[in-house]
């Protein structure tokens, strides 16, 4: 067996699905390093359940030591990258206790995003609130799992609150996230007036039509109003009239855009444009991190996937890549992508060929390969509820795709892909991790 002093060193970034993706492809044959800046790992996708459910809560996490440690056999180390070096290959990492250097070989960003574009940092209760910059403004400190737990209780109990005196709640965004929000509410907390308001002419904004009007169906149902065609002013008494809400909401969640959190690299590799503004890290057709003028950053052995990469690769209409929607699954197909073509680098620049080296690290592809659309990111499961829903499939670009089933049928199939995605995650023994390996090592549902 090669000897652990000669293994390459690859440091994640990151530990979400896209980098404990990355971390199982990558920990037999290299000296892995995981960096996160909260102590657990949280199924960011199944999270508005946990709020108005907190016991659902419990479902979606684990430690991150127990898994990437005792599971994996890699090293985790709690801390929050504040800046990388490319050229002298190290970056910095301010942990609980103060601060550590981590040199690489390689190393994969994986870092997601914010899910709020009103907010500065994109702080916002759909994701932990661990980076230093959004800390300041937060009275709890969500790195920890208690800080957490406290943050989705509190809310809870204020949800409960408004529910008891009738208020008024508005969501602002009618995308997939919006919709799921405002029905959640609605079925756990009937007695609130829920308001649903998007600039767009309709809800689910680039998804089918016939899945929009589903949802809007459901919605007038259950007694959500909606009001589309109207940009979100909190100042403006026009606003809450057109709304229908002259004396403004009790409480208002917003659900519109994304925010980056990509403070640790350098401004030449952001993008000018993108959600919240831009700031998105750029990245060539090998998923490799370029600067604005197309150049490989950090000599090239920097790589970058999921929900903190611009998306698309090129100009449109002439994409290399399409824009990829901030869904966080594609981010583990891209994941074992970019490892694939980390192997290939390695092969090409470390690998010898002598009986102590393992075959896999000498044979096999030595060039890298150009990474596509990943097939995940145009399926969308939407929950209406716990009793009702809609899953989409073939939503690769705008009005395309088709309703692969709803009802009752796709809040149990979002349930299953929830359950077994977290066992996954967990690198659990079973169907889970032989489902999902399948699901990420395929260029599309039916081939290899």
């Amino acid at each position: 067996m090669e000897d652990e002093a000669t293994k390459r060193h690859v440091l994640v970034i990151g530990a979400g699905l896209g980098g404990l993706a990355a971390v199982r492809e990558l920990r037999r044959g290299f000296q892995v390093t995981v960096v996160d800046a909260k102590e657990y790992f949280e199924f960011t996708p199944g999270i508005l359940r946990a709020y108005v459910q907190p016991s659902h809560w419990e479902t979606l996490i684990f430690p991150y030591q127990e898994v990437l440690e005792r599971r994996l056999k890699v090293t985790f180390l709690w801390g929050e990258v504040s800046a990388i070096d490319a050229d002298e290959h190290y970056a910095t990492v301010k942990t609980t206790s103060g601060e550590e250097f981590v040199e690489y070989h390689f190393c994969l960003i994986a870092s997601g995003c914010n899910f709020n574009q009103f907010s500065p940092t994109g702080e916002s209760p759909w994701f932990p609130v661990i980076h230093e910059v959004s800390r300041m403004a937060n009275y709890l400190d969500e790195r920890y799992l208690e800080g957490r737990r406290q943050r989705i209780m509190r809310e809870n109990q204020e949800l409960n609150e408004l529910n008891t005196r009738e208020a008024s709640v508005l969501v602002v965004g009618g995308g997939y996230q919006g919709v799921q929000w405002a029905c959640e509410l609605k079925f756990f907390f009937p007695a609130l007036r829920v308001v649903l308001t998007d600039f767009m002419p309709r809800c689910l904004g680039p998804l089918p039509e016939d899945a929009a009007a589903y949802c809007e169906e459901y919605m007038k149902r259950v007694g959500i109003t909606t009001q589309y065609n109207v940009k979100y002013d909190e100042k403006s008494a026009a606003f809450w009239d057109r709304i229908k809400l002259p004396s403004r909401a009790d409480k208002t969640y917003l659900l519109s855009g994304a925010k980056h959190s990509n403070y640790f690299v350098g401004e030449e590799v952001w993008s000018n444009r993108g959600p919240g503004g831009g700031g998105w890290i750029l990245v060539n057709k090998y998923l490799q991190v370029v600067t604005k003028s197309g150049d490989r950053w950090g000599e090239g052995v920097v790589f970058a996937v999921g929900d903190c990469v611009f998306g698309g690769v090129g100009e449109a209409p002439k994409w290399e890549i399409p824009p990829v929607p901030k869904t966080g699954f594609p981010a583990e197909q891209q994941a074992i992508h970019a490892c694939r073509n980390i192997k290939a680098l390695d092969r090409k620049w470390f690998a010898r060929r002598c009986l102590c080296v393992p075959w896999q690290h000498t044979c096999g592809p030595r060039s890298l390969r150009p990474s596509w659309f990943p097939w995940a990111a145009s399926v969308f499961a939407i929950s209406l509820g716990p009793q009702d829903g809609v899953v989409i499939c073939g939503a690769s670009e705008k009005g395309a795709g088709r309703i692969f089933c709803r009802g009752k049928l796709a809040s149990a199939l979002k349930e299953v892909i929830e359950a077994t995605k977290v066992a996954s995650s967990r690198h659990e023994f079973g169907l889970s991790r032989i489902l999902w390996h399948y699901i990420h090592h395929c260029r599309g549902p039916l081939c290899c």
